[in-house]
């Protein structure tokens, strides 16, 4: 908390000028790279949202595309830009994006994706309870022209407060990601740090990994209305995922049940869920790109 100078006293010319400007709520962070398409709408959604005490970080992972330029254009003094002339890899970018938020309460969304204007107003009031470190909402799965596909998906089974023991288990049952991707997160900084932030070793996973490990430092809290905007495309993480990165999620899951002590049918449970997970994330991606290509052929 900012302490303001009384009225009472004298303060030198200028001084106010140079008052350190107060610690946000929340910092929402948008690490990027050749965005320039998208990013655009991810920071007017940012922009828009109803809960006000936040500040955009966007950082810039070296774009030749114009990215940082759409960035300029808006005025607001919440945003601040971030570019690097050197290209990093995504969980590099993704950590030192984290690391130059200010607030305790950190959003990561990608540049291809959106909030709803009531995304932080329905997910910040669950995080005045310090026990939470982990609060997820539903999203909107979006095709590449930002139309939805399937509404509402996510926190399946998850809507409340739950223990972290209870939301680990929904993943190991689940078999795939059944709290979300980034943009339905909202995490405190201080467990982020605690855990080392997103593991390079799993960037097809970098999500629900670093979910599983925020669940060590506290409970999760699932929001059961829609609070973004997830577009599928054919070239995103998920999009590029293949039989490498499907073997990596079901051994992911064997360790999580294994490092919680969970009951082996969970196991058992979450491998049947996992080829569902993956025919269902094949099929939106289908869909994604027959609507592109029928919107523009030459696509």
């Amino acid at each position: 908390m900012t302490v303001r100078p009384s009225s009472t006293m004298e303060e030198p010319a200028g001084a106010a000028e140079h008052l350190p400007d107060p610690t946000p709520a929340v910092s929402i962070c948008i690490p990027v790279y050749q965005g320039a398409a998208f990013v655009g709408r991810a920071v007017h959604s940012a922009l828009a949202q109803t809960f006000e005490d936040v500040e955009i970080v966007v950082r810039d992972n070296g774009s030749t595309d114009g990215t940082s330029d759409v960035v300029r254009e808006f005025t607001d003094p919440r945003i601040r830009l971030e570019r690097s002339d050197d290209t990093v890899p995504l969980p590099e970018n993704w950590n030192r994006a984290v690391a130059l938020c200010r607030a305790p309460l950190v959003k990561v969304v990608c540049a291809d994706d959106v909030l709803a204007p009531d995304c932080l107003a329905r997910q910040v009031p669950a995080m005045d309870d310090p026990d939470i470190a982990l609060s997820a909402g539903r999203i909107d799965m979006l095709d590449e022209d930002g139309r939805v596909i399937v509404g509402n998906c996510g926190v399946r089974g998850l809507v409340g407060t739950h223990d972290g023991q209870d939301a680990v288990r929904a993943i190991v049952q689940h078999g795939g990601n059944p709290i979300g991707p980034p943009i339905s997160g909202l995490f405190r900084r201080s467990a982020f740090d605690a855990v080392g932030g997103f593991d390079a070793d799993r960037v097809f996973l970098m999500d629900l990994d670093l979910w599983a490990r925020l669940l060590d430092h506290g409970r999760f809290h699932g929001v059961g209305e829609t609070v973004a905007g997830y577009r599928i495309s054919a070239s995103t993480v998920s999009g590029q995922a293949g039989r490498e990165e499907f073997r990596g999620q079901r051994t992911f899951t064997t360790e999580l049940a294994d490092r919680w002590d969970l009951p082996r049918q969970d196991v058992v449970r979450g491998t049947v869920g996992a080829y569902t997970a993956l025919a269902r994330r094949l099929g939106l991606v289908v869909v994604s790109r027959w609507r592109r290509q029928r919107a523009d052929p030459a696509a």
